[in-house]
């Protein structure tokens, strides 16, 4: 089941004998206004510049349950704290996402059964929460919430558990009005035993979630979640602790293997990672992205350190803070980010929190990765994005090369000048009063050659199943691709490794599909008709259309004949109206089924099957009536005088009637419902039906005079 991450890296109050000395970055000191003596932070959400929330707990009693919710409108001036849960014996909170200042949310776990769970809403600051959990969310016993993030206004998604080998994710698009399933085959099926993380995921822009699982694997979607993928990040022992992303490419994660820390990170939106050595600065507690840069920022409580990474999280740099121990970190843009530690004791409302200051992150421009150089020198201007929370910037620009040069090395924008082939390190130095901020870029000049675009991809494929297209563009530098497709609607488009991409059609249709090629040296198009068809099973099976029962272990057979055009699994599910009675061996959702029927009377049932693959959902149906091998007696002379031999039978079959009526009605009927033989027998004590024309098998014979019906099993050999 699940486990609090608070106990993942020693999330309990640390306090040594050391001066608390907070970075020249982090000196504004504010307080959450959690009761406990010694509060902390569980999880932390900055809004904006004024709009921060915040959950909190008691950091002598970690494992505790807590219900507190505190947040601030004026930038952590004054905090207001309620409780999101009536009580402390319900609800244990797996994570906090806040949309503005009246709107949060927080998804929970049982407590007693730590299982199963909830979703609650705040439209007014905090002051009342609302569950808003689905009908049918959460309700198997094996279910558990892990976390419940909006990426709009509107849009927002709920993860847990596997429930049926697939992971329970919701989707809203009404602000959580209303929710919907996602179905199974949207989601890569789990590893056996595998499970998410309370409060283990991230967001980035309006599409792109992903979250991490104890098996060493990061589930991601670029649609809202509408459809998943998921990506290897370690070994299968490896549990993922904490992941960011910088922009839907780039991304860092780490987590435990066994008692080992370890670091990676993507730039191909985490189809891939990469380890990297553990930057003894990295904080293990909680990281963030910091909006507005290629930045992320960590905490650690028991190195006591919070730090920020420009490379992607291969290095750290620490913010300079001595015997702090911070567990949260969050930022809404370069200059305004909040960090949650502890409040001081005994007085709970005395610190928490610290605000940022800083002016570490005002260095920041951007440069093309490529530079074409035609023959003669190649000049460009950096787009400078630098800035500071006061007072003017001063800049000053370097390169590792004298092949480069600046038409002024204190400019804003300087004009660079590049006069050889090469790769080239891009340096600015942005300084005020309060200190100088160092970033730099690398640059590749290089002789180009105009892209030529190509790829191939099937020219017919099934909807919702994954198409496999393969890039062939060439050119120098190497083009960056962009694929598209029109229509667009219900489409996605997934970069993998190398130059592979999927693509998936949710309906059937012609698409034209486009890959752009594009690169310092210009653009290229080229265009492919797809065509979709629709793969669902062709649903198809039998059963007889009157079936004879003539004891209680009766069971009627059925002939699934149901074909798909595309291989892969098929699931079945087979159901009865009316219901009541009707059982399926050995299960509703086998392929082939036999049915009971406990009824007291003749009844006519409507079997449908409902077949699906990944392709859709398709059903078909058919009828059958119920009888009685007994049928329906007026009185017992015809049931007492019938007799008939022998049985099992082989080349004939003997029929002895009694005399009491004038005309007969002798039917043999075989197990699918065919009529095999129909006759009327007048003023005859003893008829013979042949049956060396019959297969062997098992056959009902029904014979009916008047008011009287009675029928027999048969046996042929």
């Amino acid at each position: 089941m699940k486990k609090q991450l608070l106990s993942m890296f020693a999330a309990v109050a640390v306090f040594t004998g050391m001066a608390q000395t907070p970075s020249p970055s982090w000196t504004i000191n504010q307080s959450a206004a959690f009761t406990a003596s010694i509060s902390g932070t569980k999880f932390l959400d900055v809004v904006d510049a004024n709009v921060v929330w915040a959950a909190g707990y008691d950091g002598q009693s970690p494992n505790m349950n807590y219900n507190w919710i505190s947040h601030t409108t004026n930038g952590g001036t004054t905090w207001t704290v309620n409780n999101a849960y009536p009580d402390t014996n319900t609800y244990d909170m797996a994570n906090l996402d806040a949309i503005d200042a009246n709107t949060c949310w927080v998804s929970a776990f049982m407590k007693a059964s730590q299982s199963q769970g909830a979703i609650h809403r705040t439209t007014n600051g905090g002051a009342t929460w609302t569950n808003m959990t689905a009908p049918g969310m959460f309700t198997n016993t094996t279910a558990f919430t892990d976390f419940v993030t909006f990426v709009t206004p509107s849009i927002g998604v709920v993860v847990g558990d596997p429930v049926n080998n697939s992971f329970e994710i919701w989707r809203t698009v009404n602000g959580g009005t209303s929710w919907t399933p996602v179905p199974s085959s949207a989601i890569p099926a789990p590893l056996s035993g595998e499970y998410g993380i309370v409060d283990l995921y991230c967001k980035e822009g309006s599409t792109n979630i992903w979250f991490g699982t104890q098996r060493g694997r990061i589930y991601r979607s670029f649609d809202a979640g509408q459809t998943w993928n998921v990506g290897v990040v370690g070994a299968i022992t490896l549990t993922i602790t904490e992941l960011e992303f910088s922009s839907q490419m780039n991304g860092v994660a780490y987590g435990v293997n066994g008692t080992t820390f370890e670091v990676y990170n993507t730039t191909n939106g985490g189809a891939t990672w990469t380890q990297i050595p553990q930057d003894p600065n990295l904080g293990r507690n909680d990281m963030c992205h910091i909006p507005g840069t290629t930045y992320y920022a960590s905490t650690d409580n028991g190195n006591q350190m919070i730090s920020y990474s420009k490379d992607n999280g291969v290095t750290w740099t620490s913010w300079g803070s001595t015997g702090l121990p911070y567990l949260k970190v969050d930022f809404s843009s370069p200059v305004h980010g909040w960090s949650g530690a502890f409040s001081a004791f005994p007085t709970s409302t005395i610190g928490g929190v610290w605000k940022y200051n800083g002016v570490t992150f005002n260095s920041n421009f951007s440069l093309p990765q490529f530079v074409c150089k035609p023959i003669g020198n190649a000049t460009i201007s950096p787009v400078n994005s630098s800035t500071a929370a006061t007072l003017p910037l001063t800049y000053t620009w370097s390169a590792n090369s004298g092949a480069v040069s600046f038409a002024s090395a204190n400019a804003t924008v300087p004009v660079i000048t590049f006069t050889a082939n090469g790769t080239y390190t891009i340096s600015l130095a942005a300084g005020n009063s309060q200190g100088v901020s160092n970033s730099s870029q690398v640059v590749t000049v290089l002789t180009c050659s105009t892209p030529i675009a190509g790829f191939n991809a099937p020219a017919s494929v099934c909807n919702n199943i994954a198409l496999t297209l393969t890039n062939t563009s060439v050119g120098a530098p190497n083009p960056s691709i962009t694929i598209t497709s029109n229509p667009a609607s219900n489409v996605t488009i997934t970069p993998g490794s190398g130059s592979l991409y999927t693509m998936k059609f949710g309906t059937a249709g012609v698409y034209t599909v486009t890959l752009l090629a594009s690169s310092a040296a210009g653009t290229s198009a080229v265009t492919q008709t797809v065509n979709v068809n629709s793969c669902m099973p062709v649903v198809n099976f039998s059963v007889p259309s009157l079936f004879y029962r003539c004891s209680n272990t009766d069971r009627m057979p059925t002939a699934n004949t149901t074909t798909a055009p595309v291989a892969g699994l098929i699931t079945y599910t087979w159901s009865s109206l009316p219901s009541a009675g009707v059982t399926f061996s050995p299960s509703a959702t086998a392929s082939n089924v036999s049915i009971a029927f406990n009824s007291s009377v003749t009844s006519v049932y409507t079997i449908t099957l409902r077949s699906t693959n990944a392709s859709g959902t398709a059903s078909a149906v058919q009828t059958v009536t119920m009888d009685f091998c007994t049928g329906i007696i007026e009185n017992k002379n015809l049931m007492s005088n019938l007799d008939v031999f022998p049985n099992p039978a082989k080349e004939s079959l003997h029929i002895s009637l009694p005399m009491s009526v004038d005309v007969y009605q002798v039917k043999l009927v075989n197990v699918l419902g065919s009529v095999v033989y129909d006759e009327k027998i007048v003023n005859k004590e003893n008829t013979v039906i042949n049956l060396s024309n019959k297969p062997k098998g098992v056959y009902f014979l029904t014979v009916i005079a008047n008011n009287e019906k009675v029928t027999k099993k048969i046996i042929i050999e």
